[in-house]
């Protein structure tokens, strides 16, 4: 206080400045946290030999039934099967707000089947749209570990639930040797990293509203 009174509006203005960056802080601190909490979890990558899962189907009356793995399902109660990684907690999953729903019908090229990460509250409507989970084309994502608009394009595939195989290019070379081969027959030049491969479709460079324009093509 001493101090203060001593160097008048000064004393006054640097405590201002000093409370005023703790609270940035502290704001900033909070914000991050919200963040982390709003963000839907990673989409489960699905595979036939998947382990520690949990699938959750309705049979043909429409009763719930559960399985260990997808040889149990019915061919028929495949298209719409929640599915739950019994490894990690039920808050780490956050399975009060989010559910994990899949296609077991087919796999993709990679061996794994398309899912969709969607909010609870949706999913008696999306059991009962045929329309609300359509085949996800396979997506590989060509990287390397120093690309920033590669770690954009990552975030963004996992922020809208979709699944894909990524390749870091530089450490392996039979997936650069892929790229290359895919780039010659689709006749586009490698300039650079990310190249993601949607269905056979090449797109160099990261741009999100071309990649779910080519999602959304049949």
């Amino acid at each position: 206080m001493k101090s203060i009174r001593r160097y008048g509006w000064l004393g006054a203005t640097l405590v201002g400045l000093a409370l005023l960056v703790s609270c940035e802080g502290d704001r900033s601190v909070k914000d991050k946290q919200a963040s982390a909490v709003t963000a839907s979890p990673v989409l489960l990558e699905v595979k036939d030999k998947s382990k520690q899962l949990l699938f959750l189907y309705r049979d043909g009356t429409g009763t719930e039934q559960r399985a260990l793995s997808i040889d149990e399902i019915p061919d028929e109660s495949r298209a719409r099967v929640q599915v739950v990684d019994l490894s990690r907690s039920p808050s780490e999953r956050r399975s009060k707000d989010y559910v994990q729903l899949f296609d077991l019908r087919k796999a993709t090229a990679q061996g794994t089947y398309p899912g969709r990460v969607i909010p609870r509250q949706e999913l008696e409507a999306a059991l009962a749209d045929e329309q609300a989970l359509p085949v996800q084309p396979s997506i590989v994502l060509y990287s390397t570990s120093w690309c920033g608009v590669c770690k954009k394009a990552r975030r963004f595939l996992k922020e809208q639930g979709l699944a894909f195989i990524e390749h870091d290019i530089e450490q392996n070379r039979a997936a650069a040797r892929e790229l290359q081969e895919k780039s010659k027959r689709a006749g586009i030049p490698l300039g650079g990293v990310p190249v993601i491969d949607v269905g056979g479709a090449l797109m160099r460079g990261f741009d999100p509203q071309r990649l779910m324009s080519v999602l959304k093509q049949p």
